[in-house]
């Protein structure tokens, strides 16, 4: 009987594990990096993060890509036309989750930005030496930086150093237990900060005479909370190019979750690449900052305690996981009777 009780216990843990996320986040081997090209076989975009046919780019000047075949490391695009992007005066005003445009931020409350970084290696060669360090990495300084800027604007800030190493396709699922954490906290956004691993010129740039890296937003098109997701990475560019014109680097849509579908204001950013120097990515991610108050909704510096309410979520996926593990209850419990069921005792 015990076996027979492990043997369903076992059976229903693989189950459930078929609710967990499906596409593992990978990326290429160290020095090497995916290009995107178009029909006329130009190049619209470089990436460490592995493509797949389907993926999407919108590119700085909302030109929108999609994937249709990957051949080694070169990946050909189809042109679908310019995105359709939020005016500035719907960016300032609302922020889209779900069916209906809403406040993000109510008046005189301070808004909560959550920060942490799955890949706590990742580094910058110019600066730090080496592309890995292994659990002190220095795009720990970035999100340093970027928390230090928020909180100059007046935000409350929760910057996680946790390390989730090794850098493997597991350090989604470490990670997700301390975006678990931080979204107990009731942030208004969840922010988890990466570089890339491109040649330096994918990111290099000039904005307002200073030095710095250009910002790309990633989006993970598996995962239910995506087209608000999306919403969230479209509204940030717009303040972007309105407020730090040349800054964006344009938004990725990839095979994965990213763990976003935890919030629909989760958002990764690749804040420049191994080969660019780390003061440059610093300089970058301060200008990102600048964005932030618009899109949650923000006129001027906010007073007040932060937000108590949590944000809304679309519960589609966390509502058929429920679901899920009650069916597999029900199977796990029956089928416990009927193996321990004898046969009927005769007379």
């Amino acid at each position: 009987m015990l076996r027979r009780c492990m043997f369903l216990l076992v059976l229903a843990l693989c189950l459930l594990g078929l609710t967990g996320t499906a596409v593992a986040e990978t990326e290429t081997p160290e020095g090497k990096h995916f290009t995107l090209v178009d029909e006329k076989n130009r190049v619209i975009n470089q990436t460490g993060i592995k493509i797949y046919p389907g993926d999407i780019y919108i590119a700085a000047d909302n030109s929108r890509y999609r994937v249709v075949e990957v051949i080694a490391t070169t990946a050909r695009c189809a042109y679908q036309g310019k995105e359709a992007m939020p005016t500035l005066e719907e960016v300032r005003k609302s922020s889209y989750l779900g069916r209906e445009a809403v406040p993000v931020v109510n008046k005189n409350q301070k808004p909560t930005i959550a920060i942490y970084h799955t890949h706590s290696d990742e580094s910058y060669v110019p600066t730090d030496g080496k592309e890995s360090i292994d659990g002190n990495g220095g795009i720990y300084d970035v999100g340093k930086a970027l928390a230090v800027k928020l909180r100059a604007k007046g935000f409350n800030v929760i910057h996680n150093w946790n390390n989730h190493n090794p850098h493997d396709i597991n350090a989604y699922s470490r990670s997700r237990r301390t975006a678990s954490t931080l979204l107990r906290k009731m942030p208004n956004a969840i922010i988890d900060v990466h570089r890339d691993s491109t040649p330096p010129g994918e990111y290099q740039t000039t904005v307002k005479g200073q030095d710095v890296t250009k910002i790309k937003l990633v989006v993970g098109r598996s995962n239910p909370n995506s087209k608000t997701n999306l919403e969230f990475a479209k509204r940030l560019k717009v303040a972007m190019d309105n407020k730090t014109p040349g800054l964006s680097a344009g938004i990725f849509m990839g095979k994965g979750d990213y763990n976003q579908d935890l919030s629909p204001r989760a958002m990764l950013v690749e804040v420049g690449a191994h080969t660019n120097t780390k003061p440059e990515a610093e300089e970058g991610i301060k200008l990102f900052a600048e964005a932030l108050p618009s899109v949650l909704g923000v006129t001027g510096t906010p007073t007040g305690e932060p937000a108590q309410k949590p944000m809304q979520q679309n519960n589609q996926g966390a509502g058929t996981a429920i679901l899920i593990i009650v069916i597999i209850t029900a199977v796990v419990i029956g089928g416990f009777f009927l193996l321990n069921k004898g046969p009927s005792s005769k007379e």
